[in-house]
């Protein structure tokens, strides 16, 4: 019996030992508002961010958490003195369930998500892995938006008149995208802020690791200053922390 229990101790040692491994590398979570130029708001839904973006008639969201009622999305276009029926179009960064969970409070916007991803977001494709499996599970309790579209096949796309540049970011899954708007890149969980650094996604938590890190320099291509991302809010001076993470994940 002593053996016993001298095992399972280890076993339970080992297992924290681990699992505060991985939390240490989990992105930590941001402000629950965060306010960026244009009048762009980021929204805490509970350990993602939506980010709501003045438009020509309302407002579009990139992104809309998990929770299928969206009541922190919702909670913030009251205070703006708007509805749910405000929202002209979502454009979700990849298939997600915390990122594309909430869109279905808002029937009545068109939702846009590139191609490689749609099969996740339909539950037409599951991800691999015991953490992946845990993911995919969440996601099949997702009902997918009732207005889901693939991204146009060009280089950006105009909701409500306001133009994005998309950019295809694939790694962290397979139809993984940023939108561009202005100095402001919304990276999804692509790329996210780590105090005076940057990050990538767990390699636990992509479709392709090594792609995800190769995908990330295509950013480097691009004027902006300003990273808006999925989980830890924004980052204003996103270009100088790219330019030095990049030089630490020695690409070739």
């Amino acid at each position: 019996m002593k053996t016993i229990l001298i095992v399972v101790g280890i076993i339970i040692v080992v297992l924290g030992a681990a699992f505060g491994r991985l939390m240490s590398k989990m992105p930590k979570k941001g402000p629950a508002l965060v306010s960026l130029e244009g009048g762009i708001q980021g929204v805490l839904c509970r350990f993602s961010y939506a980010w709501i973006v003045p438009s020509a008639t309302g407002v579009i969201l990139i992104d809309a958490g998990l929770d299928e009622n969206a009541p922190n999305i919702i909670a913030a276009l009251r205070r703006a003195g708007l509805g749910p029926e405000s929202v002209r179009g979502i454009l979700i960064t990849h298939g997600h369930a915390d990122h594309f969970g909430g869109a279905a409070a808002f029937p009545g916007a068109p939702v846009f998500a590139h191609a490689g991803d749609i099969p996740l977001i339909r539950g037409e494709h599951k991800r691999t892995g015991i953490i992946g499996s845990i993911f995919s599970a969440i996601s099949a309790r997702k009902k997918p938006p009732s207005h889901l579209e693939p991204l146009p096949a060009q280089d950006s796309i105009t909701i409500d008149g306001v133009t994005f540049a998309v950019m295809e970011l694939p790694g962290h899954s397979p139809g993984s995208v940023a939108y561009v708007l202005g100095n402001i890149v919304f990276s999804g969980d692509a790329v996210m802020g780590r105090g005076a650094s940057l990050m990538l996604p767990n390699d636990f938590t992509c479709t392709d690791p090594a792609l995800a890190r190769r995908s990330i320099a295509k950013l480097a291509g691009i004027g902006f200053t300003t990273i808006a991302d999925g989980h830890t809010g924004a980052v204003y001076d996103g270009r100088r922390k790219l330019e030095g993470f990049l030089t630490t994940l020695h690409l070739p």
